[in-house]
């Protein structure tokens, strides 16, 4: 298997994509049959898998008690263009709602992307719930090696490797 030509970016997005669960049904039956056939395939989902399981590790991000205030504080000081063509009597009532309208974009922006992160750091995958327990500490210590797993799947042997540390392999360095 360590002959085998590494996954291209989209058969990895279609991997990360199912196990996000963001795949069509078809597609998804598609690649189930496919990871039944292709062990190359089994084990980048397992690597994908157990790399998202290091994740739950990571401290989770907070935001700051006065966000929300001080973004609505720079959004009010936030000067719109004046319209062309607004009669005298609007201009004041258009300006206010103009400025209700972002106020409420910033406020459900925020909402939306702290909901999106707080999903995305409390993911689980459904058939393995409490996995946190499961996660090895060996893991969490190789992480280095389990990033560049992809190249060192092109080494034989660490024999080869360990040859390439002598310093007498490629002769002297002036």
């Amino acid at each position: 298997m360590a002959n085998l030509p590494p996954l291209s970016d989209e058969e990895r997005a279609e991997l990360v994509s199912y196990l996000d669960g963001e795949l069509p049904k078809s597609a998804v039956r598609a690649l189930e049959a496919k990871l039944t056939t292709n062990p190359r395939l089994r084990t980048e989902v397992e690597t994908l898998r157990k790399t998202w399981e290091l994740l739950d590790h990571l401290p989770k991000p907070e935001p700051s008690p006065d966000f929300a205030s001080r973004t609505l504080d720079r959004v009010s000081t936030i000067r719109a263009t004046p319209m062309r063509g607004i009669r005298a009597g609007s201009v004041s009532d258009r300006w206010k709602l103009w400025g209700v309208g972002w106020a409420a974009a910033v406020i459900l922006a925020v909402v939306i992307g702290y909901e999106s992160g707080h999903l995305l750091s409390s993911r689980t995958d459904p058939g393995h719930q409490g996995r946190t327990k499961d996660v090895q500490p060996q893991l969490v210590e190789d992480f280095r090696v389990i990033e560049n797993q992809r190249l060192y799947a092109h080494v034989d042997d660490l024999n080869f490797l360990r040859a390439l540390q002598d310093p007498e392999l490629f002769g002297e360095d002036n």
